[in-house]
């Protein structure tokens, strides 16, 4: 069949699964043909079949899940689908493929059934060799929690900490008999033929279709431009990116280097239960590895500034002072000690030999020889291309070197994988540019580019709002007149209303002000888990939910739960955050100018993530509002408003707004309100 006959083929069975009358309309209540959906189908259909690069940008409601995977199955190649989430990958795996499945039998494409694997980081599976350490360790002190894992470990299919629903997220537990790249010792394992990874490996190796998230992909790209034998993924022909407006900040995580107390407490807990070696030298060990690494610890503490309001990490850019002092002598004795472990435990050398756990031993010792050899090129630092900072929480204190600019090297990794590369999201246009994007990623002009438009009418279900006349957002009075206004406009939708906030500190200004103004329900960041607050939400109509970062996007409240967004400022990354200032001074030091090229295409598409949270079904009315003057005043402004829906009708009255909400959600007259059972 020549290319042509093949693309056409392609496009019949695309039309014969999402078109008119197609197997989706039949087994879908509900669901109706959108002719965004089919030409993002079909234009991803080309790209795989012609082995393109390709940006897609579907605005909301496209439904760009089903218009990529449906021609990345019917291509017949081996398929990667990378998501920014792992709630993402869970829904693709569980909801749309399932159905998707049932499309595809219903419209007789295949021979045999759809299949799929799913592969996440090592981290989400219980590990069953460190499991059995830790039970033959034992204890006089019930532990719900470990009986809860040892039941789960033996009747769960997948091992899957998402399956594992009474853990809490926080449990440090999980930590100690969960699998690592670290603890992973492959086929010399007892548990080798039993182990959760070995089987998600295995059902990924055989699965025409792999759902990973961008963690897991990025740490095997990272792998593969160290080692380039080595590798986490199957060998595949494709690669699909979802949300893929995260990848350059995934990625920078990875291809830097990192070393942690959490790491080196790790190390010293499984040194102390190691079995394979004489117990009072191992115990000893651990013992004056988790002083020394406390101690570098607290040095290290000492040097970085409190966390801001809310925020579960501060960060402070290397201080040039660790060249000396006590957090230098405190490195120095854990790099002595690092050293003194990495030769005892020595792969090549005579306790491994003569021990009667010879991999696990001598991975504890490639531990001790990885952190010191992290430890010294974060210390000693890694040249102009890399920025060092650190990073202290409650639980734990972070060196890192990362690359300030990772678009090289994040093209150069692109480069490597061998078929075609589709990049999706609803947010990868600044202004209807994808130029900050392929920079960003390295991918310049060597990819296409294609744009379907939500097929939303904004003109008719929504109304953006901006208020010139509060004070400038660096002012003091700023907090306090933004939560008055969010006051009133939630007063005009009887709450139902998700105000988004650039810090903590802005937001406990306006949760003062509004408990004590408004009727409505207050759910607030950090007092419940997030997937509780969106559930109170969503069921609760007519609550109001504050929240920061983590929720100007991911968050899916169709219907009447979700008519007003209101977001307070315009989103720049914080100035001072080591690796945003690392960016911005070298733009600066190249003469470029990093406010327009970083900065403000940067704060457009999370401005652009805030929108796209209110309407997310055909049926969905609301408001947006800006409250930050700056987008209306500044001539960036433009940019910002340009990278919005552009039918979207914009107001600065309130009156306006209560016009707009009065049509669009009309009260219910007094005659058509049933009467209570009770009256007479």
């Amino acid at each position: 069949m020549t290319g042509a006959a093949t693309r056409e083929a392609t496009r019949r069975d695309i039309r014969r699964i999402l078109g008119p009358g197609g197997a989706a309309s039949e087994i879908w209540s509900g669901y109706e043909a959108r002719p965004g959906q089919l030409a993002m189908a079909e234009r991803i259909a080309d790209a795989i079949e012609g082995n393109e690069r390709l940006f897609v940008e579907a605005g909301t409601g496209t439904g760009k899940t089903l218009a990529y995977l449906v021609p990345a199955l019917l291509s017949g190649r081996k398929v990667v689908i990378s998501t920014g989430t792992k709630t993402l990958q869970d829904q693709i795996a569980t909801v749309d493929l399932p159905r998707l499945r049932t499309m595809l039998d219903r419209a007789g494409i295949f021979d045999k059934p759809l299949e799929w694997a799913v592969m996440k980081g090592l981290g989400n599976y219980i590990c069953r060799r460190r499991l059995s350490e830790r039970d033959r360790q034992g204890t006089l002190v019930a532990d719900p929690d470990f009986e809860r894992l040892l039941a789960f470990a033996a009747s769960s299919a997948t091992g899957d900490r998402a399956d594992l629903s009474d853990l809490a997220d926080e449990a440090p537990l999980w930590g100690e008999v969960s699998a690592t790249p670290e603890t992973r010792i492959g086929p010399r394992c007892a548990f080798f033929e039993t182990c959760f990874v070995t089987a998600m490996r295995r059902r990924a190796a055989v699965a025409p279709l792999v759902i990973v998230n961008h963690h897991l992909f990025f740490a095997d790209l990272a792998l593969r431009a160290r080692w380039p034998e080595a590798q986490v993924l199957p060998p595949y022909e494709v690669v699909i990116f979802d949300e893929a407006h995260q990848i350059e900040e995934v990625a920078t995580e990875f291809f830097g280097v990192h070393a942690s107390t959490q790491r080196l407490f790790a190390l010293a807990r499984d040194l102390a239960r190691e079995t394979g070696v004489v117990a009072r030298r191992a115990e000893s060990a651990a013992a004056r590895l988790t002083t020394t690494a406390a101690a570098l610890a607290d040095t290290l503490r000492d040097l970085c500034p409190a966390p801001r309001p809310g925020a579960d990490e501060a960060r402070a850019a290397f201080p040039a002072d660790l060249g000396q002092g006590p957090a230098r002598a405190a490195y120095h004795r854990l790099d002595e000690l690092l050293d003194e472990i990495g030769s005892w435990l020595d792969p090549e050398g005579t306790t491994v030999a003569e021990s009667r756990r010879p991999a696990e031993v001598a991975a504890l010792g490639r531990r001790a020889a990885a952190l010191r050899t992290d430890l010294s090129v974060l210390i000693d630092g890694r040249g102009r291309e890399h920025v060092r900072w650190l990073g202290a929480s409650a639980r734990s204190v972070a060196l890192h070197a990362s690359p300030v600019d990772v678009g090289p090297l994040l093209g150069r990794a692109l480069d490597a994988c061998p078929g075609p590369i589709v990049l999706t999201s609803a947010t990868l246009t600044v202004a209807g540019s994808f130029d900050y994007l392929r920079a960003r990623v390295g991918l310049h002009d060597t990819a296409a580019e294609a744009s379907f438009p939500s097929p939303f009418s904004y003109a008719r279900q929504a109304l953006l709002y901006l208020a010139p006349d509060l004070p400038e957002p660096n002012q003091d009075g700023f907090a306090t007149a933004a939560a008055a206004r969010m006051a009133e406009l939630c007063a005009i939708t009887g709450g139902r209303a998700l105000l988004l906030f650039t810090s903590f500190k802005n937001l406990r200004v306006a949760e003062a002000q509004l408990r004590a103004t408004l009727p409505f329900p207050l759910l607030v960041q950090g007092e419940r888990p997030r997937h509780l607050l969106l559930a109170a939400l969503r069921t609760h109509i007519g609550s109001v939910l504050l929240a920061t970062q983590s929720f100007w996007e991911g968050v899916d409240v169709p219907g009447e739960a979700l008519s007003l967004v209101v977001m307070d400022r315009i989103p720049f990354a914080v100035p001072d955050d080591p690796l945003t200032a690392a960016r911005i001074d070298r733009i600066r030091e190249d003469g470029g100018d990093p406010f327009r090229s970083y900065q403000l295409p940067r704060a457009a598409l999370a401005l652009k993530q805030g929108f796209g949270r209110l309407v997310r079904s055909r049926g969905d009315h609301g408001i947006v509002g800006i409250l930050d003057g700056r987008v209306a005043r500044k001539s960036y402004g433009a940019t910002l408003r340009a990278s919005l829906p552009a039918d979207c009708p914009r107001t600065e009255s309130l009156e306006d707004v209560a016009a707009f909400w009065t049509r669009v959600h009309p009260p219910v007259p007094i005659s058509a309100i049933a009467p209570s059972p009770s009256a007479p």
